[in-house]
């Protein structure tokens, strides 16, 4: 008997319009770029070891900033090409310990091929389709396919405490380093409203400004997770359903 075929693990992204892109595409360059920074200038300040995830093309400048700064660097693995490690948004980076760091603990909730991760986090209950979760921008794992997230490792839910102190440390030493407006821009995106669903193995995750699509468990059946917004952002996309800003409406026109 064959084996289930099953697709390769990808994440493709799409803009709401070109203006979009053209305004947050360097924003959140320049926000995995200060993630990247602030992990080797965390760590240099005695924050302790830790492990990030690198972009490829990053690794030369965060290994000569670990060496400025007497950190120790040294890559784990190149992170496996399975759906799991898309959603962890480990596809296409390298995992890498900074500091005196032991080698991560795999992550339970990865293992479990079932059914995805964030469905999981949102904490549905028996027979629900569709659930709605809130809580700190920092513990908000959704946009981690495309490197919007401030750990590599999964939250416990979506009101993570230890995420979101994660997210109070990342902001301070971003003020500490000149990085404000860049991690600024990364709590932001991870504030807005988000619309995740699930079926026949592909996510799709919709934001008011991009969307992207990624492999997943495959389910018989819809699943979907809302998770409300603080705000919308410059630029947001205007339509009928969640997570867009609603459209304008014409005044009547006279008789």
């Amino acid at each position: 008997m064959m084996a289930a075929w099953t697709p390769p693990a990808f994440c493709r992204s799409s803009w709401a319009s070109e203006s979009a892109r053209a305004l947050w595409e360097p924003r959140f360059r320049a926000a995995r770029t200060a993630c990247e920074d602030l992990a080797v200038l965390q760590v240099a300040e005695g924050a302790g070891g830790r492990v990030a995830v690198i972009r490829p093309a990053s690794l030369a400048r965060v290994t000569r900033l670990a060496a400025d700064h007497g950190v120790a660097l040294r890559s784990l693995d190149a992170a496996p090409a399975n759906a799991h490690a898309v959603a962890a948004g480990r596809l296409g980076r390298l995992l890498v310990a900074i500091g005196d760091t032991a080698l991560p603990i795999p992550d339970p909730i990865e293992d479990r091929a079932e059914v995805d991760p964030v469905w999981r986090l949102a904490g549905a209950v028996a027979g629900a389709a569709t659930v709605s979760v809130a809580g700190d921008w920092a513990a908000n794992p959704l946009l981690a396919p495309v490197g919007l997230v401030v750990q590599p490792l999964w939250p416990s839910g979506f009101d993570c405490p230890d995420a979101a102190a994660r997210g109070a440390a990342l902001v301070a030493a971003a003020g500490r380093h000149g990085r404000e407006e860049a991690i600024g821009w990364l709590r932001a995106a991870l504030s807005w409203p988000v619309a995740w669903s699930a079926l026949h193995g592909i996510a799709e995750v919709k934001t008011p400004v991009f969307r992207f699509i990624r492999t997943t468990p495959p389910t018989p059946g819809v699943l979907a997770v809302r998770r409300e917004g603080a705000a919308m952002p410059e630029g947001a996309a205007r339509g009928l359903g969640f997570p867009f800003a609603a459209p304008r409406l014409s005044a009547p026109r006279a008789a």
